[in-house]
């Protein structure tokens, strides 16, 4: 267990740390110069469509997620086009749509009928692919509008569903998925009402109301157990889940804060550095159980730097139990399967995977490539 230690607290200096700090980097340079003002054209274009400008806090911009080291995807709230708006949550009534609904717009002082549907089942409710179509037409319209500096290159394409803004400089390529979304704060979706079950250390009644009051995106994205309907809308909790993970202070305040997150991003880079072996698991699968991880270990000793071999083994252990129960449940929504869409077969492989990777760092930590630092 010591070698194990020892190569993962390494592996933590050199590659993780080095990592985070280039990713803050990486977002602040293209965020600055491209994203934000790719959006201000968008609303130029298209004042329906004005989006809020994420402000940074501490080199995060609300609503941006790091999927690897050069790939980000960003939730852009659209302030604008839905003044007064409603949300249907259509989880409770079906669990194989748990996390969807339908938006419903209010009167406006502007013109709709482009993204509401006028016939079907799901008349008079807000088109999620009508929204992000035409946000993603704005912004082809927009990219080449911009001011960049010399030696950046930007081209917008649509890839359903999201509009990728690629930055070349020099010899880096970044990719921003953009995805638009609307922002119901101080609302929370009635699939969420028994959430949580209780309450501890982590997760205490003050904590609760911060994030209730956070509210919910609704993300115009589809939803892959229904992909013909064009009106369902994701839930996304980011707010929330940013808010849970945040760093804490010890209780002696000279020592550095505990941050819960160190184990899942170890893992994440792993993940990262070989998808193929890690398919179908994406980082909000990792994230999930880091949540309920949380839930269990409410004490934040146990999340000390001296604890992280034993925090990562068990997270690592979670991850691969679900994967073989097919069973990872929503941390707000309890009948939500977040592994519902994938077949026995795609998680019977990736158990056998990851069961073979998790043995090889445990047995030999200083011989696994999955730790190397070179």
């Amino acid at each position: 267990m010591d070698e194990l230690n020892t190569a993962l607290h390494r592996f933590n200096q050199n590659i993780v740390q080095p990592s985070r700090h280039l990713c803050r980097e990486t977002i602040a340079f293209c965020m600055t110069q491209v994203i934000l003002p790719l959006l201000e054209k968008i609303g130029d274009l298209d004042v329906r469509f004005k989006c809020a400008s994420p402000l940074p806090n501490e080199a995060y911009f609300q609503g941006m997620k790091t999927t690897s080291v050069n790939e980000f995807e960003l939730t852009v709230i659209l302030t604008d086009l839905l003044p007064l708006k409603g949300f249907e949550d259509i989880g409770y009534q079906n669990s194989s749509l748990s996390c969807y609904g339908h938006v419903i717009p209010q009167p406006a002082p502007h013109h709709l009928g482009d993204v509401v549907l006028e016939s079907g089942t799901s008349q008079g409710f807000v088109s999620a692919h009508r929204v992000r179509q035409i946000f993603a037409q704005l912004a082809t319209q927009a990219a080449p509008l911009l001011h960049v500096m010399i030696g950046i290159t930007v081209e917008v394409v649509y890839r359903e569903p999201y509009t990728v803004v690629k930055i070349l400089r020099g010899p880096d390529l970044f990719f921003f998925e953009l995805v638009p979304a609307f922002l119901f704060p101080q609302e929370w979706p009635s699939s969420a009402a028994s959430w949580p079950e209780s309450t501890n250390e982590w997760l205490t009644e003050s904590d609760i109301k911060v994030v209730k009051d956070l509210g919910f995106y609704a993300l115009a994205l589809p939803c892959p157990a229904n992909p013909g309907d064009p009106s369902l809308f994701r839930i996304s909790f980011s707010m929330a889940e940013k808010y849970l993970l945040r760093k804490t202070p010890q209780t002696d305040i000279e020592l550095p804060p505990v941050s819960r997150k160190d184990s899942e991003k170890i893992l994440r880079i792993i993940r990262e550095s070989d998808k193929d072996e890690f398919s179908p698991v994406n980082s909000y699968h990792i994230k999930t159980v880091l949540l309920h991880e949380c839930m269990r270990w409410p004490d934040k000793t146990l999340w000390l730097p001296e604890n992280l071999t034993e925090r990562f083994l068990e997270l690592f252990r979670d991850l691969i139990f679900a994967l073989d129960n097919h069973e990872l449940p929503h941390f707000f929504i309890r009948d939500c399967n977040l592994l519902r869409q994938y077949s026995t077969q795609q998680l019977a492989g990736a158990t056998a995977r990851l069961r073979a990777i998790y043995q090889e760092i445990y047995v030999t930590p200083t011989r696994s490539i999955r730790l190397s630092i070179d």
